[in-house]
């Protein structure tokens, strides 16, 4: 039995339950308080309040998908503690080889920035910089530039900082931490999904975006098809295979632009990105090679 661990508002969760059949067991992190829990170092059973249970003699696979992205409304220390079950009961499968998709605090090990300086082997990256004080910055002058969120966290006052063009240098402030790349001129975001031996690429249009960042204009209703099918040489997809490799890596998504040329710019890879936009009408079969990978 694969156990599923997420949330319950979680729409890509429920897409794959309904298309996955039986033999899968979704755990709810922010509804923690509706399961029956019994762990210890030789044994554990999980009850859903439908009366299903999975044990450690049932369970087969564990696939993480953006369950902390869901909030529990609880004591910090109660929701620490039942995070950390839930990390401790991943690592069971993991020790075990029984872990689909990547570790929760991938990118926390790996890092964009280091990531970035791997992929340049086989792709394009942008000029990019990470500056305390604005230091060592003196490459980037009268170049156009942009800024983004190595964390991808939200600030105290609940804002988020997208990735947003600068005017200048000048006009930043000194006393943040700030992500500096030069700008890519492209007319469409590309994007490749990876699931075990295929990869689907897309392509969006960047024609009317107020800003850089395609996510402010997402319909996040998923009610419009945004993004269409793009074909990349085999060199690259070659390219995509080898990076996703040295990344030890079997499962995400690769962010490009194309340049005037149209040779990929690499900009960032997403170890647990979001794929279902890509293909919100099951038209070019994402959705069953996930399936299919997550019963193998």
């Amino acid at each position: 039995m694969l156990l599923l661990i997420t949330g319950s508002a979680d729409g890509t969760a429920d897409r794959i339950v309904s298309n996955y059949g039986d033999g899968i067991f979704r755990f709810n992190y922010n509804l923690w308080k509706e399961y029956k829990v019994s762990y210890s170092p030789n044994y554990w059973s999980i009850e859903n309040p439908a009366g299903l249970v999975i044990t450690s003699d049932t369970a087969t696979k564990a696939f993480w998908w953006k369950a902390f992205a869901y909030i529990a409304n609880d004591d910090r220390l109660i929701k620490e503690e039942v995070k950390y079950f839930l990390k401790d009961l991943y690592g069971w499968f993991q020790t075990r080889g029984m872990s689909k998709g990547n570790s929760i605090d991938y990118h926390n090990k790996y890092g964009k920035i280091n990531i970035l300086g791997i992929a340049e082997k086989y792709f394009n990256i942008p000029q990019s910089v990470f500056s305390i004080a604005l230091d060592n910055i003196q490459n980037f002058d009268n170049q156009k530039l942009i800024v983004k969120s190595l964390s991808s966290q939200v600030s105290s006052d609940n804002k988020v900082l997208m990735t947003s063009k600068i005017p200048s240098i000048g006009k930043l402030d000194k006393n943040f931490p700030w992500f500096i790349q030069n700008e890519i001129i492209s007319k469409f975001d590309i994007t490749s999904f990876l699931c075990a031996d295929k990869i689907f690429t897309f392509q969006r249009s960047r024609e009317g975006l107020d800003g850089v960042d395609w996510r402010t204009h997402q319909d996040f209703n998923y009610t419009k098809q945004e993004w269409f099918p793009y074909e990349i040489s085999k060199k690259d997809e070659s390219n995509i295979f080898k990076l996703a490799d040295e990344l030890n890596i079997e499962f995400g998504r690769f962010d490009f632009m194309a340049n005037k040329k149209n040779e990929l710019i690499f900009l960032e890879v997403n170890a647990t990105g979001q794929w279902v936009f890509l293909d919100i009408h099951d038209r070019y079969g994402l959705m069953d090679q996930v399936i299919k990978w997550l019963k193998t």
